[in-house]
This record gives structure tokens, sequence and C-alpha cells, in this order.
């Protein structure tokens, strides 16, 4: 998602399945370019639910906790978000990007067409068969030095 909007993302790595402290994925986000360029910790939080299930404020605050100065938050989901989860990150200024299950699938049928001829299978599966390589038990913060 980052990088179709002009911003440079590295991907980082999966958290550990427990224990991970509210965060499933830690990447970078490079804005700028050459001695004025920026990285930020990206520190995400991906939920699976039922499409017609709805994220509360509350879920997202425990993201929202883990985020130091100059980090972002990104939580996505396959369902959405409550009218007072997306009140509250307007109101209070949360550093965070919220990525629901419409915006998900069609990130995913984009992918899809990219780089296996729109067979969403074949993609998902390339997804995870890589992903026991991708889990590391690393510090977000070193995300920075990659």
């Amino acid at each position: 998602m980052f990088r179709n909007r002009g911003g440079g993302y590295a991907e980082g790595w999966l958290t550990r399945g427990s224990g991970d402290g509210g965060a499933d994925f830690v990447g970078r986000l490079d804005i700028g370019t050459g001695g004025a360029m920026v990285r930020l910790v990206v520190l995400g939080q991906a939920k699976c639910v039922a499409p017609t299930s709805s994220i509360s404020a509350e879920q997202i605050a425990r993201v929202v906790a883990r985020l130091r100065r100059g980090w972002i938050g990104v939580f996505v989901t396959t369902g959405a978000y409550s009218r007072a989860a997306q009140l509250e990150i307007i109101e209070d200024q949360y550093p965070i990007l919220l990525i629901d299950g419409r915006h998900l699938a069609e990130e995913v049928r984009r992918l899809s067409f990219e780089s296996h001829g729109g067979d969403v299978d074949a993609l998902l599966a390339a997804i995870t068969t890589g992903y026991p390589a991708a889990v590391s038990a690393r510090r977000p913060k070193e995300v920075l030095n990659l």
C-alpha cells in the first residue's frame, strides 16, 4: 500500500505468534531522498475476522500504545472498522493507517495480476511458503538498520 502512494517501503519481518506485544509485522517507511530522507518504523497488526465484523477502538488502541516517537502504525483487517474507532483515530490524531477488508482485497487482487497473472491462490501460496523464514523476535527499532 505504501509503495503505490509514493513512499519507499522496506519489508522487515513478521512477529512470533504469541507474546508479540500487539504487533504482527514490522517494516520501514522511507520518505525523501539522500540527506533529506527520514526512516520511520512501521508497526502493524493484522486481524482476520468475518467481513461483516468490525474492529473496535480498544483493539486499535493496543497497537497505538506500542508506538514510539517517529513510528507509525498500520492495522489491517478482513472486516471493517467501527465508527467509534474511526472517530477516535481522527480526534486523537493517532499516526495509524487503517486498511479494511475491501482495500485489502483490492490490493491482493492487484498484486496477483502483477506477479501471478491474476491467480490469487498462487499469490497466497507464494506468500505463505515464505512465512516461516519471515518470522523473527527482533525489536522493532532494528528495522531502521536494514
